[in-house]
C-alpha cells in the first residue's frame, strides 16, 4: 500500500509512541515510523511477521505501506478497543468496572494461551509488560506493538527494566524470558504489587532485587504497604511455583493457575473468590486447609463398587492405562510392564506393550530394539489405539502414525490451523479448528462449521461408543461452557449447562451426557431433557469417567474404580 503527502494529512491521528505514530485509516490502524528509526531493520521484521500464523489476539501487521517513492514507513493493522492490562492492578478501576479476581484469572489464562501459540509459532515478545497487552469488557486480549518482538533473528530490541528476565544471556529472548515476564504480570494483577516491590532497610531498586531473587513472598526483610492485597486466597501450588520463578531457582510454570481458575469459591463476607481446594475461606479463617481427596473404599450406598488397584502399590494415577507406583515406576496397568518415571514425560502404550513416551515437542518408543522418535506439535496430544499413533505435526497436519516389525506407516488424515483440538477413540477422531469466528469441526472426514466468538481455555473431547456421535464441550474466557453433540451433523447446542470439573472428564453414552459431581454422577438425556442421578461418595469433579455397557469406570488420582449402577 502507498501513501502520498495528500493522504497523510488527512489521517485521523490517535496517538504517539516512541518510534511511531498511529492513526485511524479507513477502519483499521496505521503504524508510521518517526524520523531516526530504523526503518531496514523495522521493514524486515515485519515481512516476517506478515509469514508467521499468529493468534487472533496478536495484532500482527496486514501490509506493509510505503510512501510515494515506495519506501517502507509504517504498516496496516486491524483495529481493536480495550483498556490496557495494568488498569486490572488499580483497586479503583477495578471497583468502579465490577471486576472480579474469577475475570482477572480468565484473563490470565487466556494471555497464557495466547502467548503459548506465540511461541509455537517460533516467535517471542521479548518487551511482554502491562502496556503492550490490551483487554476488554469481554475478557478478551489483545497483544499490541509486534513490531518489536523477536522473530526470524530479528532480536527485541528495548525491555522494561521490571520485566526483564535477570537470568536472560545477552539478547536471547525464549519461552522463559517470556515466562518470567507473564509471571510478574500474573502476580501484579492479582495482588496489584510488584513481586519485588515493597520497601527493604537498606533499600534497593527493584531491577536489584531481581538479580538477587528477593521477592515479597514469604519475606520479612521486605515491608508491603497495608494497601497490597492478601494473597491468601490464591492458591498454595500458583504460589509456590512464582516464587520459584521469583527467586530465579525455576522458570517452569506448570497448570496452577488454570487449576486454580478452574476451581473458585465465592465468599460472601469478603466479597472475594478463593481457591475451592480450601475447605472453607482462608481469608476469613486462618486455619483453612486444603481439602485431600478420600481414600480407596469398598462399598458405596449398596451399589457395587470395585476398586482396580491394589492401594498400597499407587502413588499416583495418571491415566486409565497406567500409573505412578511408589517406586517411582511407571506402571503399564494392563501387562503390569514397569519402567523408571522421567520428568516432562507422558506415558501411554500401544498394542504390543510398548510404551510411547510423549514430550511437549516429539514422542518417542521403540521397535525390534531401535528408538524411534517423531516431531510433534507443541504441547499436542498424542493418542494410541491398538499400533496406531495419532498426533499433529509442527506444520499443522493431524497424522496417523502405524508401527510394525516391518516398519513405520504414515498417514495425513487432515489440514488443521494454528488453534486445534482433537481427541481419538477406538480409532475415530474428532478435530476441533477455531478460526475467525468460527469452529469448523472435522469427525472422522466429515466437517460440520458452528460460529463462535469466544476463546477456548478448556475442553473435552469424547466419543459415543454405543451411537458413534461425539460429545465436544467448550469453555469459554467468562467460564461459562458449550456443549455439543455431533453425528452426521449437529445434534445438541447449548450454554445453558454447567460443570465443576475439567470437561473432559465427562463421557456420552447411547446419547446420554454423564457428569461426575461431588458425590454422584448425574445422567443427562439431551433427547428427552431428563435427569438421573448415581449416588457414589468416590465420584468427585475432578473424576474422569468412562462409561461401558453395564458400568462405570471411574478414574480418581488414587485409585481407578468400576461400578455398576
Amino acid at each position: 500500500m502507498r501513501l502520498g503527502i495528500w493522504n497523510r494529512n488527512r489521517l485521523v491521528r490517535i496517538t504517539e509512541g516512541g518510534e511511531g505514530v498511529i492513526y485511524e485509516y479507513q477502519g483499521k490502524i496505521l503504524k508510521l515510523f518517526k524520523d531516526g528509526t530504523d526503518l531496514q531493520t523495522k521493514e524486515k521484521k515485519v515481512k516476517l511477521l506478515l509469514k508467521k500464523t499468529l493468534p487472533p489476539e496478536v495484532i500482527r501487521p496486514l501490509e506493509t505501506v510505503c510512501d510515494s517513492q515506495g519506501r517502507f514507513i509504517g504498516y496496516l493493522m486491524e483495529k481493536v478497543s480495550g483498556d490496557e492490562i495494568r488498569m486490572l492492578a488499580n483497586g479503583k478501576y477495578v471497583k468502579a468496572n465490577q471486576i472480579s479476581t474469577r475475570d482477572i484469572l480468565g484473563i490470565l489464562v487466556r494471555m497464557r494461551q495466547v502467548l503459548q501459540a506465540v511461541h509455537r509459532a517460533g516467535v517471542y515478545v521479548g518487551d511482554l509488560n502491562d502496556r503492550n497487552v490490551l483487554f476488554d469488557k469481554k475478557g478478551n486480549i489483545y497483544l499490541i506493538d509486534c513490531d518489536s518482538w523477536s522473530v526470524g533473528g530479528e532480536n527485541c530490541g528495548v525491555v522494561m527494566d521490571v520485566y526483564r528476565d535477570p537470568l536472560m544471556q545477552g539478547n536471547r529472548f525464549s519461552e522463559s524470558t517470556d515466562l518470567y515476564a507473564m509471571s510478574i504480570l500474573i502476580w501484579r494483577l492479582l495482588t496489584r504489587i510488584h513481586p519485588h516491590g515493597g520497601t527493604m532497610e537498606p533499600d534497593m531498586n527493584i531491577p536489584e532485587r531481581m538479580k538477587r531473587g528477593i521477592c515479597v513472598i514469604d519475606n520479612p526483610a521486605v515491608k508491603i504497604p497495608r494497601t497490597i492485597r492478601s494473597w491468601k486466597h490464591l492458591s498454595p501450588a500458583l504460589v509456590t511455583a512464582l516464587k520459584a520463578i521469583f527467586e530465579n531457582r525455576s522458570r517452569t510454570l506448570g497448570q496452577e493457575l488454570e487449576e486454580m481458575y478452574g476451581c473458585l469459591k465465592y465468599c460472601e463476607t469478603d466479597g472475594e473468590y478463593y481457591d475451592g481446594r480450601f475447605d472453607c475461606c482462608p481469608l476469613c479463617n486462618g486455619d483453612a486447609a486444603l481439602v485431600m481427596r478420600p481414600h480407596r473404599r469398598e462399598t458405596v450406598r449398596g451399589l457395587h463398587l470395585t476398586a482396580v488397584l491394589y492401594p498400597e502399590d499407587v502413588a499416583l494415577v495418571l491415566n486409565e492405562c497406567c500409573y505412578l507406583d511408589k517406586r517411582g515406576e511407571i506402571v503399564d496397568i494392563r501387562t503390569g510392564e514397569r519402567q523408571p518415571r522421567q520428568e516432562g514425560v507422558q506415558y501411554t502404550f500401544l498394542k504390543d506393550g510398548s510404551a510411547l513416551l510423549s514430550k511437549q515437542d516429539s514422542f518417542y518408543f521403540e521397535v525390534r530394539g531401535k528408538i524411534c522418535q517423531i516431531g510433534k506439535k507443541l504441547r499436542s496430544p498424542v493418542y494410541t489405539d491398538e499400533n496406531h499413533i495419532y498426533y499433529m505435526t509442527g506444520g499443522n497436519r493431524f497424522c496417523k502414525l502405524t508401527v510394525t516389525e516391518q516398519g513405520n506407516g504414515k498417514t495425513e488424515l487432515a489440514k488443521c490451523g494454528y488453534e486445534t483440538y482433537f481427541a481419538v477413540e477406538a480409532g475415530h477422531f474428532c478435530l476441533i479448528n477455531r478460526y475467525q469466528g468460527r469452529l469448523i469441526i472435522n469427525c472422522d472426514g466429515r466437517n460440520t462449521e458452528l460460529l463462535y466468538d469466544d476463546v477456548i481455555q478448556a475442553y473435552g473431547i469424547r466419543r459415543d461408543p454405543e451411537s458413534g456421535g461425539w460429545l465436544a464441550v467448550l469453555e469459554g474466557g467468562d467460564g461459562s461452557f458449550r456443549t455439543l453433540v455431533l453425528q452426521n451433523g449437529l445434534l445438541f447446542d447449548t450454554d445453558k449447562l454447567r460443570y465443576e470439573g475439567d470437561p473432559a472428564n465427562l463421557c456420552l453414552w447411547a446419547y446420554t451426557l454423564y457428569i461426575p459431581m461431588d458425590g454422584y454422577i448425574r445422567g443427562f438425556s439431551f433427547e428427552k431433557q431428563a435427569y438421573r442421578d448415581f449416588a457414589c461418595d468416590v465420584v468427585t469433579p475432578d473424576s474422569r469417567l468412562i462409561r461401558g455397557n453395564n458400568e462405570f469406570m471411574i478414574v480418581n488420582d488414587e485409585n481407578i474404580y468400576m461400578l455398576k449402577p
